[in-house]
This record gives structure tokens, C-alpha cells and sequence, in this order.
């Protein structure tokens, strides 16, 4: 049977997630405008809790499917 490894998507998601919070926080240091607060605001601030979300729903999912995959497993073993 196949198995899905949705762990290491969402670790690529927080790394990424946590990269793109040190990259601006590093361009915050030079650009610091009016530009640069509504292009965070548009754009960082709603990306931020849609991924954090996105992460906590593909680890319910993992879950679930370990779960039947345990079940399916446990009808042919027995």
C-alpha cells in the first residue's frame, strides 16, 4: 500500500514561511515606507495566518490518514 508523507510538504511550508518573516524583517531595514506598509499589509500580513491554518489542516489530515491507514492495514494483517 501507498503511503502519503504530508510532513515533509508542511515542513518545506513553515521553513519557507519562517524564511519569508526573516527576509522581511531584513528589508524592513532599508525600505521602510508608506510603499513598504501597504505592500505588507496587502500581501504578508494575510499570507501569515492562511499558512499557519493551511499547516494546522494538513496535520489534522495526516492524522486521519494515518488512522485509516492503520485500519486498512489491521483488516488485511487480521
Amino acid at each position: 500500500m501507498r503511503h502519503f508523507d504530508l510532513s515533509s510538504g508542511a515542513a518545506k511550508m513553515a521553513l519557507a514561511l519562517k524564511q519569508l518573516d526573516i527576509k522581511w524583517e531584513s528589508a524592513k531595514e532599508s525600505w521602510n515606507d508608506s510603499t513598504s506598509k501597504a505592500f505588507h499589509k496587502e500581501h504578508i500580513d494575510p499570507l501569515m495566518p492562511d499558512v499557519k491554518q493551511t499547516l494546522e489542516a494538513v496535520g489534522r489530515l495526516a492524522e486521519v490518514l494515518a488512522r485509516a491507514a492503520r485500519d486498512v492495514s489491521d483488516r488485511f494483517d487480521g
